[in-house]
């Protein structure tokens, strides 16, 4: 009967390990997976504030060729609204969602394959 409940008792250890073991692969995963996320919000937001001085440095350049105070604004905010028109209906037709979901999926395989390596 010893032998039996020393056999039970290593089996309930090594399945409460295997459980640890993958909450901490899941836990590694995922704070790699975070940190990409935080790199990319990032070089977003510092995309978003090299757009949004270019696009004023543009504006006034324009401003100045046209020989307009408001023309420039109303040109470069005119190809602002284009693009939301274009990215609107994208998202409309899921091809931006689908593009993302693909890309989040190869990023996880690539965060998977360097945890095997």
């Amino acid at each position: 009967m010893s032998v039996i409940n020393k056999l039970v008792d290593k089996l309930s250890e090594y399945i409460r390990l295997k459980g640890e073991k993958l909450k901490l692969e899941i836990i590694a995963q995922v704070a790699k997976l975070l940190a990409h996320f935080v790199a990319f919000l990032t070089i977003a937001i510092i995309g978003l504030f090299l757009l949004v001085f270019l696009s004023m440095a543009l504006s006034a350049y324009l401003n100045m060729i046209l020989d307009s105070p408001h023309l420039g604004y109303l040109i470069v905010a005119g190809f602002y609204l284009v693009m939301l028109l274009i990215i609107f209906f994208l998202l409309r037709s899921n091809n931006i969602q689908k593009w993302l979901e693909a890309l989040f999926v190869n990023l996880s395989e690539t965060i998977a394959e360097q945890n095997e390596e």
